[in-house]
């Protein structure tokens, strides 16, 4: 087993994806959704394909500390009388780093493994299992997901403020999930710039091109401590030509022609060349769920997008530009 750090010089001339899940979905299994898996082996697979170099990955959900047939039949995570996992992520987190170390060892040096947490429960429990899997295993970074664990991204302003710390301890960057829709509670862009403000000294990354939102873009571009992901382009762009509030309407909307999502990335990058970074969210560049976006308000997502058309939107940016997207990643990954 390898347990060798990657390190920034590694990866100069490499094409690498910020943003991966590797892991299970049982709720979509149950209810028919989709994706509802993706295996480190299957994952080197399909970028490799695609020539895409080394990947940053985290866990997909926090299920199994969670009541599961009741999340699977109301979309709530409520804790399980008996939980298979002692915290939330600790079993993910557990698996996702014994994939790549333990069971795929021959194609570890192919991911950047960054665990995920959930800010506002069990958090000493979440904490020892991470501290354990540090001893033993690289670590790269933290991925927060508010609306995957239903917890609001303020409490890493409250309890949850020990893994900013534990991030900056470590010199780990952070990757959020961020929405612009005003009906989602969890995973709101002005509270996760709320989180930002208050903790300069860390690097982020905010996700999905934060809705295309042309006031929160410029935002980012402006702090020399954030980048911005693409993660999921074919769909989040699908989503704003059909002008749906999960993302930015005019005239708070990114001026570009969201026909076509390579449209839409090259718009990006000429806009903030040092801002943006590319990430595909493999296997979520599809997304047929149904999900809970706050108290009492469900949004039906039937979503189709592949992995070809999230590389397409990088293939087709000018040598240079792909170059400093190449810069930024490292940059925000390694500082």
């Amino acid at each position: 087993m390898s347990s060798k750090h990657i390190g920034k010089s590694d990866l100069i001339g490499k094409v690498v994806d910020v943003h991966a899940h590797v892991g299970i979905n049982i709720k979509a299994f149950a209810e028919s959704g989709f994706p509802y898996c993706s295996s480190v082996e299957d994952l080197y697979y399909r970028q490799t394909a695609n020539g895409v170099d080394c990947s940053v990955i985290f866990p997909i959900t926090p299920e199994l500390y969670f009541d599961i047939p009741r999340y699977a039949e109301t979309g709530e995570l409520i804790p399980a009388a008996r939980p298979i996992s002692k915290a939330p992520y600790a079993q993910e987190n557990t698996m996702l780093l014994y994939d790549v170390f333990r069971f795929c060892p021959e194609r570890a040096g192919h991911f950047l493994p960054f665990i995920s947490v959930d800010p506002g429960r069990k958090i000493p429990e979440q904490l020892a299992v991470i501290q354990e899997l540090d001893q033993e295993f690289p670590i790269y970074g933290i991925k927060i997901n508010p609306v995957g664990c239903q917890t609001k991204v303020t409490k890493l302003l409250e309890e949850g403020e020990v893994f900013l710390e534990l991030a900056h301890q470590h010199n780990w960057p952070l990757l959020f999930h961020v929405t612009v829709d005003p009906r989602e509670g969890f995973s709101g862009a002005a509270e996760t710039f709320q989180v930002l403000d208050k903790h300069p000294e860390l690097r982020y990354c905010l996700a999905h091109c934060i809705g295309l939102h042309r006031e929160f873009l410029d935002r980012a571009n402006a702090m020399p401590n954030v980048w911005v992901d693409t993660a999921a382009l074919k769909i989040q762009v699908q989503l704003a030509y059909e002008d749906s509030p999960l993302m930015a309407a005019p005239p708070h909307r990114l001026e570009c022609d969201c026909s076509d999502h390579v449209k839409v990335m090259q718009a990006l990058v000429q806009r903030y060349p040092e801002t943006i970074i590319w990430g595909s969210d493999a296997p979520y560049c599809s997304y047929i769920t149904r999900r809970l976006q706050a108290e009492g308000h469900y949004h039906e997502f039937r979503l189709k997008g592949t992995y070809e058309q999230e590389k397409q939107a990088l293939d087709i940016l000018l040598p240079l530009e792909r170059q400093q997207l190449a810069s930024n990643t490292l940059d925000f990954i390694f500082g």
